[in-house]
């Protein structure tokens, strides 16, 4: 009921500001001069008035949408910093050497106190990726979620802004209605008065999408690249291929215990 209410409310002051325009036109085909209707050129007081409010409401439109524009591209913009940063900062997979220690013993169930220790520092090295993995999808997909934001904000600008022009139209028709009811010479009066269509503007949003993109194109691109560093690849992969899209896969537990066995086997031969 307060929906239909709201509703109703905002229909009948609709209603009111056509009446209004419409007794306006009445009221200015009688008083003002003839050529300001009937002149192509020439543009009716009122409809100047109705322009300058519509120019009005869709600047305030506009600064709200600068407001949200500037905190979402400050957001994105740390957001892009900390994929960076952590890309740069994060480890590895390959061994610090770039080899494997070999254990001399081929398929042996035992292996020698520096492939266990080499096996550490790789399991290690695979929990410290796995880390930065997570911190820069998660930094990634703020990102993208920001940018999530700015295409809702600029929807609902538009739409704001295509509801003024809107009304605006539907002013300067009710406030022709008059005019045409009234006017001794309606006959010469023309289709369309100078300046009675008003263009939407749309270089704002366009603007900030633009940027906004510019933010996630970057970020994709040294996601990528990041993503063939840490797995010791020269070609770039696939982007969001299946076999990146998680974290590196865990040594087998198997191997954990074959580990600490070796590493017993050897001190107790020393």
């Amino acid at each position: 009921m307060a929906f239909l209410a709201r509703l109703f409310k905002r229909s009948t002051g609709l209603d009111q500001e056509r009446d209004d325009a419409h007794q306006q036109g009445v009221r200015d085909a009688r008083q003002h001069a003839l050529h300001e209707f009937t002149d192509p050129d020439c543009q009716p007081a009122y409809l100047g008035e109705v322009r300058a409010m519509a120019r009005e409401r869709i600047a305030r439109l506009d600064r709200e949408l600068a407001e949200v524009r500037t905190a979402l591209l400050r957001d994105a913009g740390e957001a892009r910093q900390a994929v960076l940063r952590m890309t740069v900062d994060s480890p590895r997979l390959a061994s610090p050497n770039g080899t494997h220690a070999a254990n001399g013993r081929g398929d042996d169930e035992f292996i020698t106190i520096a492939e266990a220790r080499r096996r550490r520092a790789e399991r290690r090295r695979a929990a410290e990726v796995k880390d930065s993995a997570e911190r820069v999808f998660g930094a990634r997909a703020q990102l993208e979620r920001l940018a999530r934001e700015w295409d809702g904000a600029v929807l609902r600008r538009n739409h704001d802004v295509e509801q003024v022009h809107a009304w605006a139209q539907r002013m300067i028709a009710a406030y022709r209605s008059g005019v045409m009811r009234a006017h001794p010479r309606r006959e010469e009066i023309p289709p369309l008065w100078k300046g009675e269509v008003i263009a939407m503007d749309t270089a704002a949003p366009v603007a900030g999408s633009e940027e906004m993109g510019g933010l996630l194109e970057e970020v994709e691109r040294r996601v990528e690249l990041w993503q063939a560093e840490v797995h010791g690849r020269r070609e770039l992969p696939t982007p969001r291929a299946p076999e990146l899209a998680g974290p590196p896969k865990a040594v087998p537990e198997k191997e954990v215990v074959q580990d600490e066995k070796a590493l017993s086997d050897e001190k107790g031969d020393v």
